[in-house]
């Protein structure tokens, strides 16, 4: 085990525990139980494709090490009319990098090593003793507060003893004397002992690309990728949040909200989005995904000189971004603002679109 820490050290994780590769029935439980309350939508969560069994991940699975990584967060707030991310984004594949370098330092002494993001890493990090749950569902580890990135590396061999904890699978009783988290959620998410429900969750529909609730844009603010409120309320992280920086200029200019929507018309759309992808990752900069998250961080600005760029996406492919487009316009709310949706009302074929111009017609009133 010394051998292993002194590794993962190494590359940069701030700490590592081991757990048995079993079944994790009670989490499976908690899941299922969540759908069937409605708090876990069961297609979006099948999309997710998590395993909830090790030995899904290697057949002969014997133990998980849990590798822990921890990254400093951004100064907020951001420059006006640049929409936020959060730095998670950009050290996650550092980090995955440095996991599948472990991995192979395992296979390299004759270890079967297998990286996953797949299983119930929360909690086995809790089960192995890195952290406890806080009253948001998120980890939150003694050096690095919640602000952590995990990896599972399921081996054939058991490599060292376990590093189970005491603690049981709850959130953190201190947890209750505070609620500050509960308090700051815009919409409501988090409920008693770390219940989420991902119908309200913000950051469980950014960047799916898919049509978000109206009560949800509002809460968005100007955020492109990741939310952080419940993490930057929490005591715990106060002494992470200390000293932050903001990305550089250059980084700060790719998330102007001027170049995000221009993304639906620019001739250099994909030079653009591999640059945005350098920073938030492959998965999260498609352009469909983008647009439809700036169109609403746009909305919220509330800027009239976004108008000719939201004209542009009202009339963009995706349904969801055009809807998304009507609901912004309306939200800027100028005499042009009505003219542009009056116009687009005439050429929409799409009910959700139309109904979207027609909600903002009508708060035009």
């Amino acid at each position: 085990m010394n051998d292993t820490t002194e590794k993962a050290l190494e590359l940069g994780f701030s700490s590592v525990g081991i757990v048995p590769a079993e079944h994790p029935f009670e989490w499976s439980r908690e899941v299922q139980r969540r759908i069937d309350e409605s708090l876990i939508p069961e297609e979006e969560w099948s999309r997710r494709n998590l395993k909830h069994d090790p030995a899904e991940v290697i057949a002969d699975a014997k133990q998980v090490l849990i590798l822990v990584g921890s990254h400093e967060p951004f100064k907020e707030p951001f420059p006006p009319g640049i929409a936020v991310y959060s730095s998670h984004y950009q050290e996650y594949p550092r980090y995955l990098e440095k996991a599948e370098s472990f991995a192979g330092w395992l296979r390299s002494h004759g270890i079967n090593a297998v990286v996953t993001s797949k299983l119930p890493l929360k909690h086995l990090a809790v089960k192995a003793g890195l952290g406890v749950y806080r009253q948001n569902s998120l980890v939150c580890s003694s050096d690095s507060g919640s602000f952590i990135i995990l990896f599972g590396i399921v081996t054939d061999t058991e490599i060292g003893e376990a590093t189970l904890s005491d603690e049981p699978l709850k959130v953190a009783s201190d947890c209750a004397d505070c609620n500050k988290c509960v308090y700051s959620c815009p919409t409501g998410a988090i409920m008693p002992e770390g219940t989420i429900d991902l119908t309200k969750c913000i950051r469980a529909h950014m960047g799916t690309g898919t049509p978000v609730p109206p009560e949800i844009r509002e809460a968005y603010g100007v955020r492109l990728i990741g939310c952080e409120i419940c993490q930057r309320i929490c005591p715990h992280n106060a002494d992470v949040l200390r000293d932050l920086s903001l990305p550089s200029g250059e980084e700060l200019e790719l998330f102007s909200l001027p170049n995000l929507l221009n993304l639906g018309k620019s001739p250099s759309r994909k030079e653009a989005l591999n640059d945005i992808a350098d920073v938030i990752g492959k998965n999260y900069a498609r352009r469909n995904r983008i647009l439809g998250d700036a169109v609403i961080a746009a909305g919220n600005m509330k800027d009239p000189n976004l108008l000719e760029y939201l004209a542009e996406t009202l009339k963009y492919p995706h349904v969801p971004v055009r809807a998304h487009s009507a609901w912004a316009i309306g939200r800027i709310g100028t005499p042009k603002a009505k003219e542009i949706l009056l116009s687009a009302l005439q050429e929409e074929k799409d009910p959700m679109v139309i109904s979207e111009i027609e909600a903002a017609l009508g708060e035009l009133q």
